[in-house]
């Protein structure tokens, strides 16, 4: 500045010394400041002083020692050829770029030349062999090389239509001929030669290159070699590259310039070959020499970015100096390097980086500060030409190279390129000659389509992807190549291939209905003139509809489908759908497969369109580098399409999921995720993208690189590549593909594999700016996808949707296919009413198939809730009448049942007391001697059983030892084998425990034993029984069975004793030491031990056994004896039961008949208090119920139309909602669904005790909040309210008050943390004051993400996952009047307009103004409202209560429940009393209500006076004014005004007060420029409210109108009238009050004339007829501003003040005073200002004369804490505070 201190921002400052300078150059001062421009001298430097000639001089002294003696030569071809050459190319040639100015322009051409001769030359010439070689022929290289280099120097920039004009030309000057205008051409300096050796004439000069070799020219194709024109066999299409003319030239300048350490930057438009052709060269470069960096640029690019990709490719050689790895050279290849963002200041700091390079060799270390020199590097470039989100590169930088335009392809290239790719695929999968000769045609055709396409679809900014590239013609042909040879039945089948490849590419991208039937059109076209085939006939052959004029329509196209699963079983080939009704249950199968695994299952409904839409995706991702742009609104199902294509495919979806915190770190890591999977695991993936998860525009940096290179630049560190290196090392081997195994060439592979598996699927909106913005900014969203545009849905899939999801609903099939097709009609009836919307309100809202799926499952939802209430409340009334009806009918029945019990109860009683008498006599004299007896008897005989019982248990007790000991000895004789006895019996030598066995065994069976030798003493002889013991063993099963059968009661004594003495006491003879011997022998010892003891036990219990038989004895005989005198006893009990029996039989009849006739005066004392209780409401009840049944049969209409209004309505305005409802109620009728008469959604939705309850709580009392306030308790969709006066924030908070609502804002760092609270613990949430776009946070939260965990319901809200709580409520507001919400957010709320309505607002106004003039009135009425609303609710529950207890008493009679008829009673008895009270309140109130009613006319007026200022906002948005500050101005208006008891006198004065008050107060916050508006809009607004003034007429004002029919019109009858005054007459005629003013004026013509040419015609009326004269005011208004437009504005005054008054018209001065005292501490005032106004001065003296201090503070950077804390230093101390620079 003028102290010379520079003013850093940081704050810092640095002075200059006296004797230091600064100098600026600049390109210009677009930028620069005034004051920077005051202080600095101006030197400018003209480009033309200079020229290019210093340079050339300077540049001849560089030549090689062999070609200066040929300086003066060049000189002369530089001043002979150069001037004229630029002249023409700049004046006649179109050139695709320019370097700055046109002078500047001619310098970098010139340089460039030099630049070039240099590259072709200078190497040769340097290498002494090589120059020998040329050495005589070095003149003519000059002349051919200056020529060439002239060539692609000088006109190498321009398009391809201008060079054949530029060849021409050339020839002319070059011939010494130069055409008019050229011979003397500024500049010139040097003569005409004559040519050694000249440019063949069969082609252009730009068709032939100097063979270097030969010494001579010839043409570029002849450079080609055979093997570059070969196709491999197993070449992937992508990496196909057909060499053509522009191949062979440019790779060719590329070469050379690389080679000689040139940069080079290409232009041309996409789809030319630029990026292909510049990357296989790099790439084919020697490995040992080159290194290769690839850069893409795009809108988003920072210049870190940049310098961090070529920082990451050089290592450090020494201090201070970074290069390539020592030995090789750094090829940069910089992609759409013009694509970058323009900053505040119009540079793109990405190239003034690169510049930095260029101009000083290196730029800053970040970290370190320090500079960084770079070496060894070349850049190469390349650029779409300026325009269309491409911006100019400064030409600072774009003079250091040299630029050759790449020119869009000739037919003859294009069609040499893609007919040698498909006969090179044809041939390889071996089509027949047919098929060979359709390629000519099929690439012909395609390439017509192409040209026509640029032609005619041109893009607009509703249709900015409308922009075609050679690439589109490749998706074409890439799309045949899908098919299968084997699927072909003849060539007419591959034409239908091509159309439908054609429609994929071209078709699908179509926005409306004109534009696809213009491609039809041409379709059909290139059918017939390549083909030779009619489409329709192709069509029709193949089963495809047609249209109703026989050619293909839409339809036709749309059934057109490919895919390669349309068949489930067999290989999987790319082949034509026959069958739609066959794919759709193919899809749907895959579709429940999908769901069967997936966490998230989707329900959709494959109609044709989704399947369209799947198909075309899955097409996609079969290509390798498939990519798509699904471009729709949200809810059009384009995410649903994508996964269930992506299964189809056997491929993974990955998507990322946004929330508050993610970062670009987050966004980093997930690329990352997404590439390995692809690119290391080699699986088919497919990347979903969605624009509502743009949470950073990087994002789209980062996809645009992935869709252009597939990669981001720098997204793995060193130590993560290395992984990656590794992972795909085995894939590589494997592919053959591993090369020299280095990290370079397997990360290039890991990026083939990722740009050859990830498949990245976009899906974006394409309304607002940001689509267009973003397609222009990255584009690779166009050049790299294929579009897929979803449209909205057609009528069948309408159809399909609406008819899937009503099967189900209980309706006549004649209703329901009325509903069906009334769905149809809402959809697409609400989304003209849309636009409309939009056309006339400025308001947008959406109509989208969410919308439709919401109304139909509101309608489903709605119409079960409805009809079990209707039921249920019928049945009830219908019940409770039956119960009337029942207790009348049982009031008769019961009395004459009484008299039928009196007579029979008398008779009871009688016969029940003489039988007691006999009963009494029979047991005293009869049945009490009989008992003694039998007593006595019965006792002496339990005396005998009790001895006999004792001797029985005394033998059983003995017996207790033996039987036990039996049994076992029975069981182990069970267990013993045969085999074990043969064992026994087959043995030689037994051992002497089987010995001693056998012995017992024969003793006990008296067999006697043999007599045998002793061995030891052969003279004795041995008793031996085991020769005897074996002979019993010959049958072991009869010798067992004899065992078990043994006579153990009649044991011989002699043996027992044997037994007893040899045996039982033998210690050896014991069952376990035998069972040592023999298992067998085991059992038989324990059965002769049980034998014995038996024996000995039967011995004692024998005795006893002979008393006992006794004692049974005696017993049987006293009980034979007792027997027979219990038989008589038995005999006489049982004449006295049957006696008892009878008695109690009469007893009981008796107790019957005594409580019959009790209950039967119960019920009838219970009837007379039901009928006397609830007689009254006996015709109610039945008129209720009469209604219910009709009502339930119209609930299909009602309900349909209620969900329509829920679903579609909410955004719309009064008057657009009551035309929606009227047009789908004539629908109705027409359509014979059944329906109420008048559509009301409060009495069909609504609860009229709730909606009370809303009213008292804040919602205004009109019926289009109420409307909004059911949607809001209805609809399925959190709400969305546009709120700007805060309405329904006040009410909401009143509402949920007691449920503990919390208010939160999405600009609170924590809210997300009082939002998982509110979730987990059911509390309600208020969001208050979100602006367009909400955080994509909250999408699970808007789209109610819901999923079990642990048996748990739970619901993702950014990082955590956490419990859902059904009872939790959200409610969203947005303060802003006309809010933009996009699609994507319409479809996951409901949006409300909740602006205030003149109903509402009058009612309010009205209390407010009553409250004020009559609090007591206001009390009374506040408490008379609440009482009445608690009465009507307490009435609601009692008669539900009885309605009630009726209804539990259904199947059975209600005078059968005493209790129940006592609530009834109490009930009822309470429900007279509340109604009584109420009707005395109810009069009350109409009294108040009358006496209220005076104060109406206020509140109307007022309300219209809002509703004027709140129009203002459309003059500018500036002036918007809030309902509550407009009511508190009310309020002080009441306050201030002139009181008077005279109520008409009171109102004029609050009216009029008021209205001076608003005015003054408005005017103060206007522009001068809009006072007048302002007073006109009131006066306007005043007189249409009190129907003084025509809405038509006052349109006329505004716009002027426009004539219909003007072809029609008469004509000009007055010379003196000119044609334009005549059409407005003519215009203002088609309204009823000027209809006949064309005829007045042709019949008294002066007079209008008079009128026309008086200086002041708004106060010369009187000049003009009486027919004018007898019109209103404002219709001469009218008048002046058809005649004389010019006098609008004094009419306007003139007409204001006639009927406002003077002073409206004249805005009074502005009054510091005045604003003060409407201003508070929490009011401030806003000063806006004018050039050169400064109130501050003001100010001061103002706040002096109120004695208070001020402080003020200009806002600037860094101000913001230092005006905080002044702030709040001024509220502690109370002084003012003022802010400047605001």
């Amino acid at each position: 500045d003028d102290n010379k201190k520079l003013c850093l921002m940081s704050g810092e400052m640095i002075a200059m010394s006296s004797n230091m300078s600064m100098i600026f150059e600049v390109q210009d001062l677009a930028v620069a400041s005034p004051a920077t421009v005051s202080r600095c001298g101006m030197v400018y430097v003209e480009p033309s002083q200079i020229g290019w000639e210093p340079l050339l001089t300077s540049w001849l002294n560089t030549l090689p020692e062999p070609a200066k003696p040929f300086a003066d030569k060049l000189r002369n071809l530089f001043g002979w050829l150069v001037p004229p050459c630029t002249r023409f190319v700049v004046k006649e040639c179109k050139s695709m770029l320019s370097v700055g100015i046109p002078m500047t322009d001619e310098v970098n051409r010139v340089r460039s030349l030099m630049t070039l001769m240099e590259a072709l030359l200078f190497p040769a010439l340097n290498d002494e062999a090589r120059a020998a070689e040329i050495g005589q022929r070095l003149e003519l290289w000059l002349e051919n090389l200056f020529l060439f280099a002239l060539v692609w120097a000088i006109a190498g920039i321009i398009d391809g239509a201008s060079r054949p004009k530029f060849d021409a030309f050339l020839r002319q000057v070059a011939a010494g001929q130069p055409p008019a205008g050229y011979e003397q051409v500024d500049g010139t300096f040097g003569e005409a030669a004559r040519w050694g050796s000249f440019l063949p004439a069969e082609a252009t000069c730009f068709e032939y290159v100097f063979d270097q070799a030969k010494h001579t020219w010839k043409p570029w194709m002849e450079t080609i070699t055979r093997e570059e024109s070969q196709i491999s066999p197993t070449a992937e299409f992508s990496s196909i590259i057909v060499p053509t003319l522009d191949t062979a030239r440019y790779t060719a300048l590329l070469h050379t310039l690389l080679d000689y350490n040139r940069p080079l930057l290409y232009v041309g438009p996409t789809g030319t070959g630029k990026t292909a052709y510049v990357q296989r060269h790099i790439l084919s470069l020697p490995a040992e020499q080159w290194s290769s960096a690839f850069v893409n640029f795009s809108a988003q690019t920072s210049a870190n970015q940049a310098q961090d990709i070529i920082d990451a490719k050089v290592d450090k050689r020494r201090k201070g100096v970074f290069g390539p790895p020592l030995g090789r050279r750094l090829a940069v290849f910089v992609d759409d390097l013009n694509m970058p963002s323009l900053e505040v200041y119009g540079a793109q700091p990405p190239i003034e980086l690169l510049r930095q390079w260029m101009d000083h060799g290196g730029w800053f270390d970040r970290k370190e500060n320090s500079f960084r020199k770079i070496v060894d590097l070349t850049f190469v470039a390349a650029m779409g030409p300026p325009g269309g989100g491409r911006n100019p590169v400064t030409p600072r930088y774009m003079r250091h190279f040299n630029i050759i335009a790449y020119t869009a392809f000739d037919d003859a290239s294009m069609q040499r390129i893609f007919q040698t790719i498909l006969e090179w695929w044809l041939r390889k999968e071996q089509f027949g000659a047919d098929y060979m000769r359709m390629a000519t045609s099929v690439v012909g055709a395609t390439i017509d389509a192409y040209k026509e396409s640029i032609a005619n679809l041109l893009p607009t900014p509703s249709k900015s992807h409308y922009t075609f590239n050679l690439r589109d013609v490749a998706r074409v042909v890439q799309g045949l190549l899908l098919t299968n040879v084997e699927d072909y039945t003849g060539p007419s089948d591959m034409i239908m291939a091509w159309c439908h490849e054609l429609n994929r590419v071209f078709y699908d991208r179509l926005t409306d209905m004109d534009d696809c039937a213009w491609f039809r059109e041409m379709l059909v076209g290139l059918c017939t003139k390549h083909f030779q085939q009619p489409v329709s006939k192709l069509f029709e052959e193949r089963g495809l509809p047609l249209g109703s004029t026989g050619d293909v329509d839409d339809d036709s196209l749309r059934r057109l489908i490919y895919c390669n699963f349309a068949v489930p079983k067999g290989k999987r080939t790319y082949r034509r759908v026959e069958s739609t009704e066959g794919l759709q249950s193919t899809m749907s199968t895959f579709l429940d497969d999908y769901n069967a695994v997936s966490s998230k299952p989707m329900k959709l409904v494959l109609f044709l369109f989704a399947m369209e839409h799947v198909c075309r995706i899955s097409r996609v991702l079969q290509m390798p580098r498939g990519n798509v742009l699904l471009a729709g609104v949200g809810g059009s199902g384009r995410q649903s399409a994508t996964r269930l294509a992506a299964y189809i495919c056997d491929m993974d979806v990955f998507t990322i999921e946004v929330s508050k915190s993610y970062s670009m770190a987050d966004w980093r890591e997930d690329l990352k995720a997404v590439l390995r999977l692809a690119g290391m695991q080699g699986k088919g993936t497919v990347f979903l993208f969605a624009d509502t998860q743009v949470k950073d525009e990087a994002y789209l940096e980062d996809i645009n690189g992935l869709l252009n290179a597939g990669e981001v630049p720098n997204l793995f560190p060193a130590d993560e590549k290395a992984q990656i290196c590794d992972g795909v090392r085995e894939a590589a081997r494997q592919n053959e593909r591993e090369g020299d195994g280095s990290m370079t060439t397997m990360f290039a592979y890991f990026v083939e594999r990722c740009r050859d598996l990830l498949h990245i699927c976009l899906a974006m909106s394409p309304i607002g700016d940001a689509f267009r913005r973003r397609l222009r900014m990255f584009p690779s969203l166009i050049n790299c996808c294929t579009i897929d545009w979803f449209r909205a849905w057609p009528a069948d899939a309408l159809d399909a949707v609406a008819s899937t999801f009503l099967e189900e609903v209980e309706m006549e099939t004649d209703v329901r296919s009325s509903v069906v097709e009334m769905c149809k009609t809402f959809q697409i009836q609400t989304r003209d009413l849309a636009e409309k919307f939009g056309r006339e309100e400025r308001r947008m809202a959406y109509v989208t198939p969410t919308s439709y799926l919401e109304l139909i499952q509101t309608f489903q939802t709605v119409l079960a809730e409805k009809r079990r209430e209707v039921d249920l409340v019928r049945r009830r009334y219908d019940n409770g009448l039956d119960q009337l009806n029942g207790a009348a009918e049982a009031v008769v029945k019961m009395q004459e049942e009484l008299t039928d019990l009196k007579p029979k109860l008398v008779v009871a009683k009688e016969e029940t007391e003489t039988m007691q008498v006999q009963i009494d006599k029979e047991v005293k004299e009869v049945i009490e001697p009989k008992k003694e007896v039998v007593q006595a008897e019965e006792a002496a005989t339990n005396e005998v059983a009790m001895r006999a019982k004792g001797m029985k248990e005394e033998c059983e007790a003995d017996l207790a030892e033996a039987i036990p000991a039996l049994n076992s000895a029975i069981k182990a004789l069970d267990t013993i084998k045969k085999a074990d006895i043969d064992l026994v019996k087959n043995m030689g030598s037994p051992p002497a425990g089987v010995k001693l066995t056998l012995e017992a065994i024969c003793v006990m069976k008296d067999v006697k034993p043999d007599k045998v030798k002793d061995p030891d003493n052969p003279a004795k002889s041995l008793l031996d029984y085991f020769g005897p013991g074996k002979k019993l063993l010959m049958d072991s099963k009869a010798f067992v069975d004899s065992l078990k059968s043994y006579d153990k009661d009649n044991i011989p004594p002699k043996i027992i004793k044997v037994i007893r003495e040899q045996y039982c006491t033998n210690d050896d003879f014991l069952p376990e030491k035998i069972a040592k011997a023999s298992s067998a022998c085991e059992g038989l010892c324990k059965w002769v031990r049980a034998m014995e003891i038996y024996d000995r036990v039967a011995k004692v219990v024998a005795p006893k056994k002979e008393k006992l038989k006794e004692a049974e004895a005696e017993y049987a005989e006293a009980m034979a004896g007792l027997s027979v005198k219990q038989a008589e006893l038995k005999e006489v009990m049982d004449k006295l039961a049957a006696m008892e029996d009878k008695l109690k039989e009469l007893a009981q009849t008796k107790e019957e008949l005594e409580a019959k006739y009790e209950d039967c005066n119960a019920k009838l004392e219970r009837a007379e208090k039901l009928m006397s209780g609830l007689g009254g409401e006996k015709q109610r009840w039945g008129e209720i119920s009469a209604s219910l049944g009709p009502k339930y049969d119209r609930l299909v209409g009602d309900v349909l139309l209620s969900s329509a209004v829920i679903a579609y309505l909410g955004p719309f305005t009064i008057p657009f909602r009551r035309e929606a409802i009227a047009g789908w109620q004539r629908l109705c009728d027409e359509k014979q669904v059944p329906m109420s008469e008048r559509f009301d959604l409060q009495e069909i939705v609504g609860d009229p005790v709730a909606i009370r309850g809303w009213n008292l709580q804040g919602l205004p009392t009109d019926s289009f909040s109420i409307d909004n306030g059911i949607i809001i308790s209805v609809a399925r969709r959190w709400p969305l309210m546009i709120d700007p006066q805060g309405q329904a924030n006040k009410w909401i908070r009143k509402k949920e008050a007691e449920a503990g609502l919390l208010v939160i804002k999405l600009t609170q760092s924590d809210y997300l943390r009082t939002l998982e609270n509110a979730i987990q613990f059911g509390k309600p949430v208020l969001c208050e004051n979100v602006l367009e776009a909400l955080d994509p946070a909250l999408e699970p939260l808007l789209v109610k993400q819901t999923f079990k965990q642990g048996g748990v319901e739970c619901i993702r809200l950014g990082d955590a996952t956490i419990e859902y709580s059904r009872e939790f409520k959200f409610y969203i507001t947005s303060k802003l009047r006309n809010p933009h919400y996009l699609p994507e957010l319409q479809v996951k709320v409901t949006l409300l307009n909740f602006m205030i309505t003149p109903a509402g607002l009058e009612d309010q106004l009205l209390g407010i103004v009553v409250s004020q003039e009559r609090p007591d009135l206001a009390e009374e009425k506040s408490r008379l409202v609440l009482e009445a609303a608690a009465n009507k609710k307490q009435l609601k529950e009692i008669e539900d209560q009885i309605l009630e207890v009726l209804s539990s008493g259904e199947g059975g009679s209600i005078l059968e429940d005493a209790t129940a008829i006592n609530i009834l009673t109490a009930a009822k008895t309470l429900g007279n009393e509340i109604s009584e009270k109420q009707q005395v309140a109810e009069e009350t109130e109409i009294k108040i209500d009358e006496a209220r009613a005076g104060y109406k006319p206020v509140a109307y007026r007022t309300s219209l006076l809002f509703f004027c200022i709140a129009s203002l906002a459309d003059i500018d948005p500036m002036y918007q004014y809030s309902l509550e500050w407009f009511i508190n101005l009310f309020v002080r208006a009441i306050a201030d005004s002139e009181p008077s008891a005279d109520l008409p006198v009171r109102l004029e004065n609050l009216n009029s007060f008021f209205q001076d008050f608003l005015y003054r107060n408005i005017c103060r916050s206007l522009f001068e420029r809009d006072k007048l508006s302002f007073s006109m809009l009131l006066c306007a607004a005043l007189l249409m409210g009190y129907d003084r003034l025509d809405a038509d007429e006052w349109r006329q004002l505004l716009t002027g109108g426009v004539l219909l029919n003007a072809d029609k019109a008469p004509r000009n009858p007055q010379p003196w009238l000119d044609d334009k005054l005549w059409e407005s007459v003519l215009t203002v005629a088609q309204l009823p009050a000027f209809s006949e003013l064309p005829a007045k004026i042709a019949e008294n013509g002066e007079a209008y004339r008079a009128f026309l040419e008086h200086p002041e015609p708004h106060l010369a009326y009187d000049c003009l007829p009486e027919y004018v004269q007898s019109m209103s005011a404002f219709q001469k208004l009218l008048v002046l501003r058809t005649l004389r437009l010019d006098k609008l504005v004094p009419g306007i005054s003139q007409f204001v003040a006639g009927e406002l008054g003077q002073r409206y018209i004249e805005p009074p001065p502005f009054d510091l005073e005045g604003t003060f005292q409407d201003s508070s501490s929490t009011t401030p005032l806003i000063f806006i200002l004018s050039p050169g106004v400064d109130p501050m001065l003001s100010l001061l003296k103002f706040a002096e004369s109120k004695g208070r201090k001020v402080d003020s503070i200009s806002l600037g950077q860094g101000q913001g804490p230092h005006a905080e804390q002044l702030v709040a230093s001024g509220q502690k101390e109370g002084y003012w505070i003022v802010l400047q620079n605001c």
